[in-house]
């Protein structure tokens, strides 16, 4: 990856529905060859997906202490469930770091208790989001 590519990526992750063109009229390139590089980066893995960066009301995070060793099946629970926004199997406190949006206490509390077939856990709510942007 070189310079191009970090201001390609720069540009993306503000705004990603800007055009090659767009974008290659930031970098002085133009729109086919900003969208070749774009489509290099895609088959490289460095850009994985374009997505949408919704604001959530309630934000939980939730670390996940295993006392099982079914990954899988913990793996599988959380991924199919809608409130879980992102999950990161981590080194330090705890196995498993979850983001979650459950916008009511009793979804929250249903979840939990479905974390306890893999293990302990403990819930941290977001007061605010601070906007670097």
């Amino acid at each position: 990856m070189d310079e191009i590519d970090r201001k390609i990526i720069c540009l993306l992750t503000k705004n990603s529905r800007l055009t090659w063109k767009q974008i290659g009229d930031k970098i002085h390139m133009t729109g086919q060859a900003t969208g070749l590089r774009v489509q290099h980066m895609i088959e490289q893995g460095i850009i994985r997906r374009f997505t949408i960066d919704q604001r959530h009301d309630s934000i939980q995070f939730i670390t996940v202490y295993m006392s099982s060793a079914d990954y899988g099946g913990f793996e599988k629970m959380i991924a199919e469930h809608s409130h879980c926004i992102e999950a990161h199997k981590i080194s330090g406190d705890g196995c498993y770091i979850l983001k979650t949006c459950f916008p009511e206490v009793q979804m929250l509390d249903e979840f939990c208790t479905r974390l306890l077939r893999f293990g302990r856990y403990k819930v941290n709510s977001s007061i605010r989001q601070l906007d670097f942007h």
